[in-house]
């Protein structure tokens, strides 16, 4: 809990210019659609940084819950406001991500829907001697995209990790691909090679 608050302010304090911009077109949409931004300051605030951070790593604002997929037809709906929050509204109150559910939302479904998501994020990572094995996670059943994907189970485990390298295994290309734009994002240098059916990484986390 103390990295995931320490990488929760980090990301505030880093976004807090970038996230105006954000809350700006958030407001406008919200008014459009009858609906609301999460109440809850520490689940909004931390999803407007997600969204910064999806546009300074991948250049489009995609959902903050999910890592683009390669598809490119898919990345497409997934771009934030993302095509599925009414019918995931329907069924869960708010969109995924809890960003956005009706504006008479009462503040207990709010918080069911902000439980829902979190307990789907705190899925026991496979972390052993350095190395971080990203695979076999649950799938959301819209998008087919795992939950926790492999950018959040790595940005989690970044928080608190003290080692100077990491290893990480992640199952298709696209993972690779976009765990070396985070990587570089974030300052640090990343290696990898192909092996029989994934893709290995060294993370060089010493600056």
């Amino acid at each position: 809990m103390l990295n995931m608050m320490i990488g929760f302010f980090k990301d505030y304090f880093k976004y807090r210019e970038p996230a105006k911009k954000q809350q700006k077109w958030m407001d406008k949409y919200c008014e459009q659609k009858g609906y609301a931004v999460n109440p809850n300051w520490m689940m909004s605030t931390n999803l407007k940084s997600n969204l910064c951070e999806m546009e300074a790593t991948f250049g489009k604002r995609y959902c903050p819950c999910f890592e683009p997929s390669g598809d490119k037809a898919l990345d497409k709906k997934m771009s934030c406001p993302c095509e599925y929050v009414e019918d995931e509204i329907a069924e869960y109150g708010t969109c995924h991500c809890a960003l956005f559910g009706p504006a008479d939302l009462s503040k207990e479904q709010w918080k069911a829907s902000s439980k829902r998501l979190m307990d789907e994020y705190q899925v026991p990572k496979n972390l052993k001697d350095g190395l971080l094995d990203t695979r076999n996670m649950p799938l959301d059943p819209r998008r087919g995209l795992p939950i926790p994907d492999m950018m959040h189970q790595v940005k989690s485990v970044l928080n608190g990790y003290k080692g100077e390298k990491l290893t990480v295994i992640v199952e298709r290309e696209q993972e690779m691909l976009n765990l070396e734009k985070i990587v570089l994002y974030r300052g640090y240098e990343c290696s990898w090679e192909p092996k029989e059916d994934y893709f290995e990484a060294v993370l060089h986390l010493k600056r």
